[in-house]
């Protein structure tokens, strides 16, 4: 009897895990990773030097824009925000999550001064981080690097208290990893020449940059 239990436990099929970044969550990144992208792109076109290109090295930024869509599209395919909000900075995010019922009625609501493109961008990115944070806990620290504190004071946050986050607080968004020395050069040079083998590397460093910062914020 012993040995037909034993039998039975031991062929019992394993049941299959569920991925961290589901196909859902990987296409809103994806989604979002090209219109940043693409928001990119415009600031070169129209010679803005004060939004998010100013974090790059102007070759960098030639070089992205100078990228067709479906180039551009390439890099988009990473799983992870290519734009950071800064969630490994968890001294930041204590004072950003501050001081929200200070806030009376008719301030939370009123219409933001900039309504420009970035700023409309950036609080769709809130957005999707503050539901992921709510949803997938594990899936904000891959996506994000978003440690528990962050999370949880993040998906603490009222909605309106996001929509007045992305009017006042613009610079919290900047490219990943912008100086990084191989980061941005190899996703640009590799999506250029096709070559999707040393892309797929390049993207994995992402990856790993992620994994450094979570790894100092812990220390924190």
């Amino acid at each position: 009897m012993r040995q037909a239990i034993s039998s039975t436990v031991a062929h019992e099929p394993e049941r299959p895990c569920a991925p961290v970044l589901r196909p859902d969550l990987l296409a809103r990144t994806h989604e979002l990773n090209c219109d940043y992208l693409e928001l990119l792109a415009g600031e070169c076109a129209n010679d803005d030097c004060g939004g998010q290109l100013q974090y790059f090295a102007p070759k960098h930024a030639a070089s992205l824009a100078a990228l067709s869509v479906d180039e551009r599209a390439r890099i988009a395919r990473v799983p992870y925000s290519l734009y950071s909000l800064r969630f490994e900075d968890t001294r930041l995010w204590r004072g950003v999550c501050g001081g929200a019922a200070q806030h009376p009625i008719r301030q939370r609501y009123v219409a933001p001064a900039d309504s420009s493109p970035h700023t409309q961008f950036f609080e769709i990115a809130l957005i999707q981080a503050w539901h992921i944070a709510n949803t997938h806990p594990l899936a904000a620290r891959v996506l994000y690097a978003m440690g528990d504190e962050v999370r949880m004071r993040v998906a603490a946050m009222p909605l309106w208290r996001i929509k007045r986050i992305a009017s006042e607080r613009m610079k919290v968004m900047t490219p990943r990893w912008p100086t990084n020395p191989c980061f941005w050069p190899d996703l640009i040079a590799f999506a250029k020449s096709g070559d999707a083998l040393r892309l797929a590397t390049a993207q994995m460093l992402g990856t790993q940059l992620i994994a450094a910062e979570l790894a100092r914020t812990r220390l924190r």
